[in-house]
């Protein structure tokens, strides 16, 4: 049998907002179900034990009816406060009434599943691993990246039917996070489930978190049971710190285990977000209120396409502005009828080839390899670039931040450097001004800064 822990935390921001909304987890509508009892679905199957569900407190009554409305019974383990990922897990194991070689799934609720079989699937295949000891995380190939739970870099390429070792395990605060784009072996993004035993787990938290498990252990022994619901004393918890499951014991273990998933990436589709209307606030507005309040890394904001019968002229009417260029020659480019201007050149980075070229824009379709940069010149003031296909990282001397498929951004002149940090190649429409592109060509196509 299987030990589900289900992570249905709240941020403060969340606690602070309980008036008047829930976290993205708990949210449903008129028949449609929540994430939240999505996941207690996908875990109703007969090789689980009863879920323990982690939340705070002044969530338990949402969470109970959303059980209850599912059919699952369970027990409800109440912080005290906003959520602590490594402090709730082992807070969860300490209430577990099992053997010590009892299998334990730790996942998190916004977890979204097209069918409850993916996961069992999935956990067929790493049962066996986790029963020898070692932790099986799930991971998903995806090209759109997100930091909220870590990055897994596999020994060698990827067992269809079984596990596949581990060879290194970067969390979204490692300082070595950049470096695995220089890595050739195959690349999944952990989706934050885990499957381990419980003594592993526990012997885990004793070598790497003792100042973690210990606070957890003494607020469950001290914690307030009342019919299924254990609410964990506040003082004790208090002194737990608030870090991820995966900063606090993943990152320093040996013996990790994948075997991927084959599903929805569980922030990909989170919100559906205009960013043309969506303000700085609203934006950290639903960051913060992230099931983990760790998701300042995956900026998902996919927009509206705009399709154009005819091309916009670049050459002589000066109302085509850079943006309406570059949606226009990316649909076209996707549909496969954009012609260029020329051959293109082959690059260290990728490939180049010129779409159009006129007194006011040079149009270019830019292919990034995966793992590759592209090196940019001071000289791009005023270039506005289109993400067709792929994920693109854009760092600039204050920042960084993330593109994804269909999503635009302008420079003012501070771009330094675009990533491509997918699994495929990352295709870009590019439409600078025809003086900043003439300064720039030599350097960018040379691929050098």
């Amino acid at each position: 049998m299987i030990y589900p822990i289900i992570l249905a935390g709240a941020t403060a921001s969340d606690i602070a907002s309980s008036a008047d909304m829930v976290p993205m987890h708990f949210e449903d509508a008129t028949g449609v179900e929540s994430r939240f009892q999505t996941v207690l679905s996908a875990v109703a199957a007969p090789e689980f034990q009863a879920p323990t569900v982690v939340t705070s407190g002044i969530f338990a009554e949402v969470a109970h009816t959303q059980m209850e409305a599912t059919g699952i019974t369970g027990q409800l383990l109440l912080e005290p406060g906003a959520t602590k990922t490594a402090a709730g897990v082992i807070a969860a194991l300490h209430s577990l009434r099992a053997a010590a070689d009892s299998l334990v799934l730790i996942l998190p609720a916004d977890q979204d599943f097209d069918d409850a079989n993916q996961l069992q699937d999935a956990l067929a295949q790493g049962v066996l691993a986790a029963q020898q000891g070692d932790i099986v995380m799930l991971g998903v190939q995806t090209d759109r990246a997100c930091r909220s739970h870590g990055y897994i870099e596999c020994a060698r390429s990827l067992v269809a039917d079984g596990v596949t070792p581990v060879s290194k395990f970067l969390d979204q605060r490692s300082p070595a996070f950049d470096g695995w784009r220089e890595q050739p072996a195959a690349k999944l993004w952990n989706t934050g489930i885990f499957l381990a035993r419980l003594d592993t787990l526990l012997a885990a938290y004793k070598k790497h978190a003792a100042r973690i498990l210990m606070p957890s252990k003494t607020a469950v022994a001290r914690g307030l049971q009342v019919d299924g619901i254990l609410t964990l004393d506040a003082e004790s918890y208090r002194r737990s710190r608030g870090i991820p499951f995966e900063n606090a014991v993943l990152r320093h273990l040996d013996r990790l285990s994948v075997v991927e998933l084959d599903a929805g990436w569980n922030e990909l589709d989170a919100w559906q977000v205009e960013p043309e209307v969506a303000s700085d606030a609203e934006w950290e507005a639903w960051l913060s209120g992230s099931v983990s309040g760790e998701a300042g890394w995956c900026k998902t904001l996919p927009h509206s396409r705009k399709v154009f019968a005819d091309r916009p002229t670049a050459t002589t009417h000066g109302g085509s502005d850079a943006a309406t260029l570059a949606i226009w020659y990316g649909d076209q480019l996707r549909e496969g009828g954009a012609r260029t201007a020329d051959q293109g050149a082959m690059e260290s980075w990728g490939h180049s080839e010129t779409l159009d070229m006129g007194a006011q824009h040079i149009v270019k379709h830019l292919t990034v390899l995966p793992g590759q940069s592209l090196p940019l010149s001071v000289a791009t003031l005023g270039t506005h670039w289109r993400v067709v296909e792929g994920s693109a990282m854009i760092s600039s001397q204050e920042r960084v931040q993330m593109v994804w498929r269909d999503q635009s951004l302008t420079s003012g002149g501070e771009i330094q450097q675009i990533d491509n940090i997918g699994i495929r190649p990352l295709h870009l429409i590019e439409v600078a001004p025809a003086r900043s592109a003439w300064m720039a060509e030599r350097r960018i196509l040379s691929g050098v800064a």
